[in-house]
């Protein structure tokens, strides 16, 4: 049994600079991992790239680790509120609180990346790796380390830093995370594990006192009934007589061999993406490296081969197979310093690579170390528990540890580029930073929150707009109601056009103070532009809805006449306040003589539609008012086209009138909200549109949508979108300039097909992804079809910084906003409801 004390290395810690009692110095930082998860295989080239760079920069002894760690509740809540004042936002707070016992019930992990380089040694005479190596220990007094003294490890730090390069982005580690780390270690799988410190916090200062005692019992001794014959279990049970927790049952695996014939790259070597998802264990990984340069390698080559060639001959004459064997060394000898003399900028790396598994009981542990096992033939990767040595490789993990014979044993040697493509300093996290909680990550196996700042996104010059697909039944919807809410409960306002017959959204605005609630068919309001908008822009505004409404054109006929009514001229001339206004004015124009027989046509087809759209025409219904927090637009009792007849010329020319004035008062919604939103008004405005070739097909809509996702960001303003097909429906602003885009569940082909594309997704490079999305997200099983709970919400998505994973929607914390939000109103029940939202409106 040893005493883990016996094996804490650290004398005394300034910062993020640890020394230790043989003299070493080291820095330790914490790393930022590259986004992988699903990316294409150009973007994973320049992860292994990234790589590449790093393991040529890193002095020899470095230590790269992996540690997974239980998020601290707290911080995710914090990341919730960043930007929102709580004291004016108290459906937001009470949101927050909500989540509280989610989060804790959930119990989300992440995986913690740092990186401890050796920076010098205490005595200059003696380096502190030779010292190591010597066996030799020292005293250190922790009073005499110097301002001087810390400036020159810190310099030598920042240098190893500059040549590295910014990809990884390096944060000085407090000094609390050498503490937290050993206390992970000893109590790692057990239920007493502590929180992560996923900040950086105060570099402060602190001594050896700080780490406690634990025993480490290889082979789980004390747990041997038969006290004669010892136990070769290649397990460790740590216990801490100081704690009242349970004691911690750890593995320790390496890789015994790797696959003879290489590891492709991308989707072959990441040998170290199968440690998550694991259950109910803790997996932590460590890698020790050391470098020699190409130079170097190629003299040591020439001595190997040397030492071959004297071996062929002594066996020249021999009858077996050994000089087979040595011609096929030979040869690939021949191939390896090829590969060096090719590539100067090579290094060759030599690393030990330690997996640690642990959990609360002996047999939690077993079970996941052979799951791990069976993952990793298919990799063709053999794991080994090696028997003696799992205290050794246990302290592997720990920074500024001593070099142990099982170290050498153990490990591998490749040249750089090959290592690179272990890419071990990636991550499959998506969504931002911070913002409220919309689902967790699913890719990763850690279930992390995902964080959707749509509006902090906005305040930092970021565009906030976002688009859904999916079928009918897969969850778009849901998700627009539950991004709209969190704006409103943040402070914002947003419009939705709900084209529902059972009127779903109007029924979940019903749950939010001050909504209003507008029926297209039934009109309580008007959206007349001659009285909805700024009088220097009513006129322009108007003529985008008449003209496409009439099939006039702009500069010829009845399309020049309406054009020259609408001017400032015009309008100040024969004064029209209102549409009703310039029909009275048209046919007036009309019955004069000397007037062409493009007033009579321009009358004859206002008339057509005047009685038809008494939202545009009645002078007595008040204008839509846009400061309310929330407005619903319901546009289920008018006639729109479909995407096909809006696509195609020739159907578009033969649309029925009923069509035409459903696609202007569409148009009219959002050129009302841009004009609203796109404003500093200093409130977030969000616009949702659940059939988005309306507002994508069309020239005013398309010009809505780019404008929203141009300069929505300059304005506090954002556009959801949503369609079944995005091939046809996100093109032009809504293809290239949304950054935040959702795929629900697709089964059919086709469209899964184009949902996959338009993620940003190669298909060719990684087919499984079809299948993924038709049969395995949110799929209906059982009797009936149904999809089980805990199966609702399955998604993939792509963050604002490009980055592909797979997560599932949470739904609001706050269990009023998730009753609102699931339950289907009947249709009498929504008639009722809307006939009160009609008098409130009014």
């Amino acid at each position: 049994m040893i005493f883990g004390r016996d094996i804490q290395p650290t004398a005394a810690i300034r910062g993020n600079l640890q020394f230790t009692h043989a003299g070493l110095v080291t820095a330790t930082y914490f790393i930022n991992p590259l986004g992988y998860g699903l990316r294409k295989a150009s973007d994973k080239f320049d992860v292994k790239l990234a790589h590449h760079a790093l393991i040529n920069s890193l002095p020899n002894g470095s230590l790269l680790l992996g540690i997974q760690a239980r998020l601290n509740t707290v911080d995710v809540l914090t990341k919730m509120v960043e930007g929102v004042d709580l004291a004016y936002c108290e459906d937001y707070a009470a949101e927050v609180v909500s989540s509280y016992e989610r989060v804790c019930a959930i119990m989300p992990h992440t995986r913690i990346f740092l990186l401890s380089i050796p920076v010098g040694a205490t005595n200059s005479a003696v380096s502190g790796l030779s010292r190591i190596w010597r066996g030799s220990t020292t005293t250190i007094d922790a009073t005499a380390i110097g301002r001087a003294d810390l400036d020159t490890y810190d310099q030598k730090a920042d240098e190893i830093l500059s040549r590295i390069g910014g990809d990884f982005d390096p944060v000085p580690v407090p000094a609390a995370m050498f503490q937290w780390l050993w206390e992970h270690y000893l109590s790692r799988g057990a239920f007493g594990e502590p929180s992560a410190p996923t900040r950086p916090g105060a570099l402060d200062d602190v001594t050896s006192a700080v780490f406690r005692s634990a025993a480490l019992d290889e082979g789980a001794q004390a747990d041997n009934s038969r006290r004669l014959r010892p136990s070769f279990v290649p397990v460790i049970k740590v216990v801490q007589p100081d704690s009242p927790y349970l004691p911690s049952y750890q593995t320790m695996l390496t890789p015994h061999s790797f696959p003879y014939t290489g590891m492709a790259f991308p989707g072959g070597s990441e040998f170290l993406s199968v440690l998550e998802g694991l259950g109910d264990v803790t997996v932590d990984w460590g890698m020790r490296i050391s470098t020699k340069p190409a130079d170097q390698v190629t003299k040591n080559n020439e001595l190997r081969l040397r030492r071959l060639g004297e071996q062929m001959d002594q066996r020249d004459q021999e009858v077996s197979f050994a000089h087979s064997t040595l011609t096929s060394k030979a040869q690939m000898l021949g191939e390896y310093n090829q590969h060096f003399e090719v590539n100067s900028g090579e290094s060759e790396v030599s690393f030990t690579t330690v997996v640690a598994v642990a959990g609360h009981s002996h047999e939690a542990t077993l079970d996941a170390v052979n799951a791990l096992k069976r993952r990793y033939k298919r990799f063709q990767v053999e794991m080994t528990t090696p028997v003696g040595a799992q205290v050794d490789l246990w302290s592997m993990l720990i920074p500024g540890s001593p070099p142990r014979r099982a170290f050498d044993d153990y490990a591998h040697i490749v040249p750089s580029d090959m290592w690179a493509a272990f890419v071990p300093f990636t991550t499959s996290q998506i969504g931002d930073d911070s913002g409220p909680i919309i689902g967790v990550n699913l890719l990763s196996g850690n279930f992390e929150p995902i964080h959707f700042g749509i509006m902090e996104a906005a305040l930092h010059d970021l565009s906030a707009s976002f688009a859904v697909t999916g079928e009918l039944g897969s969850g778009k919807s849901y998700f627009l109601k539950l991004v709209a809410v969190l704006v409103h409960d943040m402070g914002g306002q947003f419009l939705a056009i709900d084209r529902s017959q059972v009127g779903e959204w109007e029924h979940f605005a019903a749950a939010i103070d001050d909504a209003v609630i507008i029926d297209l068919a039934n009109p309580s309001v008007s959206l007349d532009p001659l009285r909805l908008f700024d009088p220097r822009v009513a006129g322009e505004r108007t003529l985008d809805t008449i003209l496409p409404l009439l099939d006039l054109s702009p500069t010829f006929g009845a399309g020049a006449v309406v054009g020259s009514l609408l001017s400032p001229r015009g309008l100040a001339e024969h004064g029209i306040r209102s549409m009703l206004d310039m029909f009275h004015t048209v046919r007036r124009l009309r019955d004069q003589q000397g007037n062409g027989e493009e007033y009579a046509d321009l009358a004859a087809r206002l008339g057509t539609v005047v009685e038809r759209m008494p939202v545009l025409f009645d002078p007595n219904l008040p204008t839509l008012r846009l400061d309310a927090a929330a407005t619903v637009i319901r546009s289920h009792g008018v006639a729109l086209p479909t995407a096909e007849e809006l696509t195609t010329p020739h159907l578009y020319n033969r649309l029925p009138l009923t069509k035409r004035l459903g696609t202007a008062l569409y148009e009219l919604v959002g050129v009302a909200a841009r004009e609203a939103f796109l404003t500093d008004n200093g409130r977030f405005g969000l616009l949702v549109g659940d059939e988005a070739h309306h507002f994508t097909q069309t020239q005013v809509g398309s010009a809505v949508t780019s404008d929203f996702s141009r300069d929505g960001r300059k304005h506090l303003a954002a556009i959801g979108l949503a369609s079944h097909d995005p091939a046809t429906d996100f093109q032009g602003a809504a293809h290239n300039l949304v950054p935040n885009r959702f795929v629900f569940r697709q089964r059919d082909e086709t469209l899964a097909r184009n949902s996959l594309e338009w993620l940003g997704v190669d298909l060719e490079e990684t087919p499984f992804l079809l299948q993924i999305l038709r049969e395995e997200t949110s799929p209906p099983v059982g009797p009936g079809r149904q999809i089980p709970e805990e199966r609702r919400g399955e998604m993939f998505m792509r963050d604002a910084l490009n980055r592909i994973g797979r997560g599932k929607v949470l739904g609001p914390a706050r269990a009023d906003r998730a009753a609102a939000m699931t339950s289907t109103p009947s249709a009498a029940g929504a008639s009722g409801q809307k006939a009160l939202s009609r008098q409130t409106a009014t």
